[in-house]
């Protein structure tokens, strides 16, 4: 009787295995790397990935050291990623997961990054109905920009750098309805 459970048991597994696939068995036991593998798609040792690519130009472009943008997904980028992760008050895995991967795309998705490079005028725009004199708004980021940008940092209780970081992109963003209702 007991070998016979053993069977069925075994039999049960090998149908669940078989109609739900790795995929599904992997999602069950590791969460976040299963979201990770279905936003980047397979990461292979060594080998450039356009994902992780991405990923990297915007951590660095908010203001995280992971060295170089090469679209290796290696343990630089990883710290990275968990540092991004504390400061956003996310769960900290080291993971790209759902949530991680749209707190990093935000700022692509209302424009004040273009092609993976801030866009300055909408961002000079910005300061603008935030009440700062960013001087001429023509997308050059000049002593009047950074100077206004400073002073939103101090005013906003922000790092005083003159960086244009994820923390001042998010004050910022306090002020896109304004801007899109031009």
């Amino acid at each position: 009787m007991m070998l016979m459970k053993a069977y069925f048991v075994s039999f049960m597994a090998c149908l669940v295995f078989f109609f739900l696939g790795c995929d599904s068995i992997y999602r069950m036991l590791d969460k976040e790397g299963a979201e990770e593998k279905e936003i980047i798609g397979d990461v292979l040792p060594y080998e450039k990935n356009p994902t992780v690519q991405e990923i990297q130009s915007l951590l660095k472009l908010y203001g995280y050291d992971l060295g170089k943008v090469d679209g290796i997904l290696g343990r630089r980028t990883r710290d990275a990623i968990q540092r991004f992760q504390k400061d956003s008050q996310l769960k900290e895995t080291r993971f790209v997961d759902d949530e991680t991967w749209n707190k990093l795309r935000i700022f692509l998705d209302n424009n004040m990054i273009v092609d993976l490079r801030l866009n300055m005028t909408f961002i000079q725009q910005l300061l603008t109905y935030a009440g700062y004199d960013p001087g001429p708004v023509d997308g050059k980021p000049g002593p009047k920009t950074l100077q206004a940008v400073k002073k939103f940092q101090k005013d906003n209780g922000l790092k005083v750098d003159g960086k244009i970081g994820y923390h001042t992109l998010t004050g910022l963003s306090a002020y896109l309805p304004q801007v899109n209702s031009r």
